[in-house]
C-alpha cells in the first residue's frame, strides 16, 4: 500500500500536469490526448490508494478519517482527499475533462458529529436545545504545492513574509503568465541590443573597407610619383652627359 508521502508526491506531479493543461486551454489550444490520459491514470491510481489507506488506517493522523497530520508530519487521508478533489475540479476545464472527471469523483460522506462531552456533576446540566447542535472541527485547506511567484532578485523580497494561503489554479496561471511576459520582454530587449551591435559591426566593417581603399590609393599615388621621379632623374642624367660632351668638343 502506498504511504501518504508517496500519494502526496504523486498529487504534486499530477497538479503540475493539470496546470500545464489549464494553461494550454487558456491559450485556446487543445491539450494532447496522451497528457489527459496520463492525468486520468494518475488520479485513478491515487483514488484507489486513498480508498485503501482510508480503509486500513482510519486513525491516520489521529481522529476520524485521518484529519490533520500523521506521524513524521505526513498528511492525513482527509487532507490528501481534499487535494485530490481539487485536482478533479481542475480537470473539468473542457468537455473531455468533464467527461473524464465524472468517473473520478469520490462519494461525499456526511461528516459525523463529535462525541458528546462527559457530564460532570459539578457543572450545570446542558439544555436540550444545545445537545441537538453538533460541533464540527473546520481546518484550513492544505496547499497543493508550495508555489510562490518567481523573483529575479530574491533580495528584493527579504523581510516580506510570504502569505500562508493556497493559490487557486487561476492565480497560479496568472503568475506563470506574468513570468512568461517578463521573460518575453527581456528577450525582446536582448534581441534589440544584439541588433544594434550587429548594425554597429556592419558600420565599422564599412569604415575599415573605406580606409583600406584609401591606403591602396595612396600606395598607387606614391608608386606613380616614384616612377615620375625616376624618369626625371634619367632625363637630368642625359642632359648632364650631353653638357659634358659639348664641353669636351669646345676644348
Amino acid at each position: 500500500m502506498s504511504s501518504p508521502a508517496s500519494i502526496s508526491q504523486r498529487l504534486a506531479t499530477t497538479s503540475s500536469l493539470l496546470l500545464e493543461r489549464s494553461r494550454i486551454l487558456d491559450l485556446g489550444m487543445k491539450p494532447s490526448p496522451s497528457s489527459t490520459q496520463q492525468v486520468v491514470r494518475n488520479l485513478t491510481s491515487i483514488r484507489a490508494d486513498l480508498e485503501r489507506l482510508d480503509a486500513r488506517s482510519p486513525g491516520l493522523g489521529g481522529g476520524g478519517k485521518g484529519k490533520g497530520r500523521g506521524k513524521g508530519g505526513e498528511e492525513g487521508v482527509e487532507e490528501l482527499g481534499g487535494r485530490y478533489d481539487r485536482l478533479v475540479e481542475m480537470l473539468e476545464g473542457d468537455d473531455v475533462g468533464r467527461e473524464k472527471a465524472k468517473a473520478l469523483k469520490r462519494a461525499r460522506s456526511a461528516p459525523s458529529p463529535s462525541p458528546s462531552p462527559v457530564q460532570s456533576p459539578f457543572h450545570d446540566p446542558v439544555s436540550p436545545a444545545s445537545e441537538d447542535i453538533p460541533s464540527f472541527s473546520i481546518e484550513p485547506p492544505t496547499p497543493a504545492m508550495g508555489q510562490k511567484p518567481f523573483r529575479d532578485y530574491p533580495s528584493d523580497d527579504e523581510g516580506e513574509p510570504e502569505p500562508d494561503r493556497t493559490l487557486s489554479p487561476h492565480e497560479m496561471l496568472s503568475n506563470q503568465q506574468m513570468m512568461m511576459d517578463d521573460q518575453d520582454e527581456r528577450l525582446n530587449l536582448l534581441s534589440s541590443s544584439i541588433g544594434r551591435q550587429s548594425t554597429l559591426s556592419t558600420q565599422i566593417g564599412s569604415e575599415l573597407d573605406l580606409h583600406h581603399e584609401l591606403i591602396e590609393d595612396t600606395d598607387h599615388a606614391m608608386d606613380r610619383t616614384a616612377a615620375s621621379l625616376g624618369r626625371a632623374r634619367r632625363r637630368m642624367d642625359r642632359v648632364a652627359d650631353e653638357a659634358k660632351q659639348h664641353g669636351a668638343l669646345d676644348c
